[in-house]
């Protein structure tokens, strides 16, 4: 923890010092909302306005003066910049890629943009429930916002369109003053020149007029369609108030009164052919526009089923099929069913602004793969359960789908609604079935399943209640509500465990598991995709459940509010939503500096041989790198103006120098260790009294494990200016020194031959340099020998020199050298004088 505050602190440092860069003199940006000055073309006095794209036009005259005519002198000159400005203008005339996707996409977006209104005005007289107002207002306002943001090109242009407009008429009108003025004595070549001249503005304003109508034309085109945005928001809006105001006012009568029966009974009577036919209107005249996608959605769905079927056949010979668990291995035991789920489930990307009826028979057919895969992966006691939900869902679907008569629609309401609580009474009468939903297979932490069926429980009781009494609407919104919500729940779950499994195959298949760094971590992946994919759909579920009972829209802004709420002191200004996406920043930054550390250590430098301590040093740099790229964008996404804090960073830079120099210097001495690298991890050191194997180099301070086991912490500053003794060379190699005393009277000569005999006879020594046998001299009782030898063993370093001195000592025995163990002192004592 020291070494993160450390670098958080070196990183303000750093941050405060490169803020000062902007206020060097010369080095000055312009400021933001100005451009930097610049010159006119040759003959020309004022730039142009910017045409499409960001080029600047060149002018030929200067655009505030009243039209004059030429000098003789400058006819030519004038001509050929009018001629240079004719042909920017022809490069800058045709549309350009976006007003072009715009010409062709129009006439389909205005068709679908009518099929659509058509649809929101018939869904809105059918009373639909806040959460289809709210998805319907979501879709409208997107449409809005893309039109909007084509409606800005066509006024940029059109604008730019005007402009040379006027410009060409300034331009034609000096010409022609030029040609008609009675002083000018043009000669003839000259009139010639003039002619052409006004010719070519002729037809480029013919041009610009022929692009300025088609823009303009194009322009009320996109206005109407904003406009039946606007109209259709102000009906959802209107419809959703209506709704609100539904859902605390009775509806219809009780069910059971007479007054009930009668209303049934004129309902009947108004039921025609047509009006049934009528309900399916959009879904035949969907189903026509969409069939080439509808196809594409079917040889989606059998492409999935022959690669999972062939895939499963692969798959049944798996030696590592008992490794996997039970629910993954029932992933691709049923292709037809994954296939149906997988292709049913991201099918809805396929289709543009569906009809509910397309909706809500894709979510039946669905439900159908869901449940045959479900029932695999749920425990048998919940099993029926499943079946009865499913049950009841089909049902819920089908009457949503048809549109029944109102009192029809109710009862079959109250029907689905019992059934509901009856389910959810048996299994909470049921003890098990609380330790199952508290189990991991729901992917939401605890027993927070237990309280979610506790819940629906109330909700389906207070809908029926509210049902029989007449509020419908809020009936339906809590009732239909919580059968969707588990519906979706269901939905997701299986999609999750599916997930799971196919996930769990790619890590056992090529190209997965060539990598190094899946076969030790594999395991843990999978962990955490449980954990990963447990959260999106929980998310998932939580935002769809929100919008199911229509309140996703007012949760969502008060969020905003909340998020966006500011605290105002002086010149700051900073927000809850800043806070949290600071540190979002810094833990992200702090995440991928791990991940990259992983990849680099376990995947990518096992493959290169490099120099020892050289993936350390790098891998710590690019941590500290990605680190202080988060440290900035997080203080950019807080929104300090890195600007406005150079006094700041004044007086914090004084009190880094005299209060915390010790800390600078030891993160420089870090940085200087880690790119010279004179000291690597794993090295055997000496720094003043300690000595042991380097374990660590952070960026203030490194760590020593002595040979008798204790970590010593040592400031980097001391590998740098102190003594440091590294016993572990770059080349790999040391030397062991072993002496030998033996006693007079021994053959020099045998005891070298000895020597080399057993430095021979080790094979972990190496045989360059050659191993070396020494006469140093005559000592005061022994002559003294010395076996010089060479090893790249650095780890058995004491072990060699033990089993060296052990053989010599056992040669020279076998050679009858002695060696002497005791020493000889004679004292002399001189005779007494006489």
């Amino acid at each position: 923890m020291a070494s993160l505050a450390s670098l958080a602190l070196c990183l303000g440092v750093i941050t405060l010092a490169w803020a000062q860069i902007p206020m060097i003199p010369g080095l000055t940006a312009p400021a933001k909302g100005t451009a930097a000055p610049s010159t006119p073309a040759p003959g020309t006095s004022a730039p142009g306005p910017s045409a499409p794209g960001g080029a600047t036009a060149p002018s030929a005259i200067p655009p505030e003066k009243p039209p004059a005519a030429i000098p003789v002198g400058e006819i030519l000159q004038r001509a050929e910049e009018v001629a240079t400005y004719l042909r920017s203008l022809d490069v800058k005339l045709p549309p350009d890629p976006q007003i072009a996707r715009i010409e062709s996409q129009l006439p389909v977006l205005t068709e679908r943009l009518a099929q659509r209104f058509e649809r929101t005005e018939q869904t809105i007289e059918s009373r639909p429930p806040l959460g289809v107002i709210d998805d319907m207002t979501d879709s409208w306002k997107s449409s809005e916002g893309d039109l909007r943001a084509w409606l800005d090109s066509l006024t940029t242009r059109a604008v730019w369109l005007d402009e040379e407009r006027q410009r060409l008429a300034t331009l034609d009108k000096t010409w022609s003053l030029t040609r008609q003025a009675p002083d000018a004595r043009l000669p003839a070549y000259m009139v010639g020149h003039v002619d052409g001249v006004r010719s070519s503005l002729t037809a480029a304003q013919g041009r610009v007029e022929a692009h300025r109508v088609a823009t303009l034309r194009l322009q009320d085109s996109v206005v109407r369609e904003v406009k039946r945005c606007d109209e259709a928001l102000v009906a959802l809006g209107n419809a959703r108030r209506r709704a609100e105001s539904d859902l605390f006012s009775r509806g219809s009568p009780a069910i059971w009164t007479a007054e009930a029966r009668q209303q049934a009974a004129e309902e009947l009577s108004t039921v025609t052919w047509a009006s049934i036919e009528a309900r399916f209107a959009n879904l035949r005249r969907f189903a026509e526009d969409h069939a080439h996608w509808i196809g594409w959605h079917v040889a989606l769905i059998v492409t999935l089923v022959v690669v999972i079927w062939s895939v499963r056949r692969w798959a049944r010979g798996w030696r590592m099929k008992e490794t996997l668990s039970p629910a993954v291995v029932t992933t691709f035991e049923r292709p037809l069913e994954l296939a149906l789920l997988l292709s049913l489930v991201s099918g809805g990307w396929l289709y543009v602004d569906p009809p509910r009826q397309a909706v809500l028979i894709l979510a039946t057919i669905a439900l159908l793969p869901a449940v045959l895969v479900l029932r695999r992966l749920l425990p048998s006691p919940l099993v029926p359960a499943l079946y009865v939900l499913a049950a009841l869902f089909m049902v819920d679907r089908l009457r949503n789908m048809l549109g029944l008569l109102p009192t029809l629609e109710r009862s079959l309401f109250l029907g689905e609604m019992l059934a509901a609580i009856a389910l959810l009474a048996l299994a909470r009468w049921r003890n098990r079935t609380h330790d199952y939903l508290a189990a991991d297979t729901w992917a939401i932490p605890g027993r927070t399943p237990v309280a979610v069926v506790r819940v629906a429980f109330v909700l389906l009781t207070a809908s029926v209640v509210l049902g029989a009494a007449g509020n419908i609407s809020l009936a339906r919104l809590l009732g239909s509500g919580t059968l969707n919500s588990a519906y979706l729940a269901l939905l997701l779950i299986a999609t999750r465990r599916l997930l799971e499994g196919v996930w769990a195959f790619l890590l056992r298949v090529r190209p997965l598991n060539r990598l190094r760094l899946v076969e030790p971590y594999r395991i843990f992946l999978e962990a955490r995709a449980h954990v990963i994919l447990g959260f999106l759909t929980t998310t998932a579920w939580v935002i769809a459940t929100l919008n199911l009972f229509g309140i996703l829209t007012p949760t969502a802004a008060v969020a905003r509010r909340i998020l966006g709420a500011e605290l105002t002191r002086g010149a700051l200004r900073i927000s809850i939503g800043d806070v949290l996406a600071f540190f979002a920043t810094i833990y992200a930054s702090f995440l991928v500096s791990s991940m990259v550390r992983v990849v680099l250590e376990e995947e990518v430098f096992p493959r290169f041989r490099l120099r020892p301590g050289l993936p350390y040093a790098m891998t710590s740099l690019l941590r500290y790198a990605i680190i202080f790229v988060g440290f900035i964008l997080a203080v950019l996404v807080l929104g300090v103006n890195l600007d406005r804090v150079t006094v700041l960073g004044g007086a914090f830079g004084i009190g880094v120098g005299f209060g915390l120099q010790n800390v600078v210097n030891n993160f420089v001495s870090g940085l200087i260790v880690l790119f010279e690298r004179p000291v690597r991890v794993g090295d055997a050191v000496q720094i003043g009294d300690v000595q042991g194997e380097v374990r660590r180099i952070g960026i203030r301070s490194s760590t020593v494990r002595s040979w008798d086991g204790a970590e010593v912490v040592v400031p980097n500053s001391m590998l740098v200016s102190d003594k440091v003794t590294n016993w572990t060379p770059t080349d790999r190699r040391r030397r062991i020194n072993i002496p030998v005393n033996v006693a007079y009277g021994s053959a020099p000569d045998d005891v070298l031959k000895v020597l080399g005999s057993v430095a021979q006879q080790n094979s972990a020594l190496l045989p360059a340099p050659m191993p070396q046998s020494l006469f140093l001299g005559f000592g005061d009782y022994a002559l003294r020998f010395e076996l010089r030898v060479w090893t790249d063993r650095l780890d058995r370093i004491d072990a060699l020199r033990t089993e060296l001195g052990v053989a010599v000592y056992g040669a020279l025995r076998e050679a009858g050298i002695a060696i002497p163990v005791t020493r000889e002192i004679r004292i002399q004592q001189e005779p007494p004088p006489s």
